[in-house]
């Protein structure tokens, strides 16, 4: 039986990485991630027995071979988004530049991310929640509107404080 963190692509990406030995901050820097976070699934790789550190130099051990030669977990082991499947949004954006919709309709998408406190975290998430009931409730939806829109978000940490700041 696996540990949840252990279906994270991130565990993987790090023992492969350690073919040969690195340091934390080569790690971070390789993955593009903080090294805290990187540093909390070594600690988790090395309770596994997968991965050793001595004078800050990080290696893979005989099981940390065998978890970077193995096999990727099957995608349907992984955490799956409530609703329709990005697949839906995909479609949309080629029917919309097949025509399919005219051209007065609104299309957009975008990514954010940055360090924001928790209270403002909790703000923003209110907010959301009342622009949403605002605009997508179903007494607040013209049934009869064309094209029928689709609003889909998620909010997720993504990483973790960098450990020098």
């Amino acid at each position: 039986m696996t540990d949840d963190w252990e279906q994270s692509e991130l565990p993987r990406r790090i023992v492969v990485l350690l073919a040969s030995p690195q340091s934390l901050g080569a790690l971070a820097d390789a993955l593009d991630v903080t090294d805290a976070r990187v540093l909390w699934y070594l600690g988790k790789l090395r309770t596994s027995g997968r991965v050793e550190e001595d004078a800050g130099v990080w290696r893979r051990t005989a099981a940390g071979t065998e978890l970077a030669e193995s096999p990727a977990p099957d995608r349907g082991a992984r955490t799956e988004l409530v609703g329709g499947s990005d697949q839906d949004y995909v479609q949309a954006y080629a029917d919309a530049d097949a025509g399919m919709f005219g051209t007065g309709f609104v299309q957009n998408s975008g990514e954010h991310a940055g360090r924001v406190p928790g209270d403002r975290v909790a703000e923003f998430h209110e907010r959301l929640l009342s622009l949403v009931g605002e605009y997508f409730a179903p007494d607040k939806v013209d049934r009869t509107a064309t094209p029928k829109y689709g609003f889909r978000w998620v909010l997720t940490p993504v990483d973790l404080h960098p450990l020098d700041d």
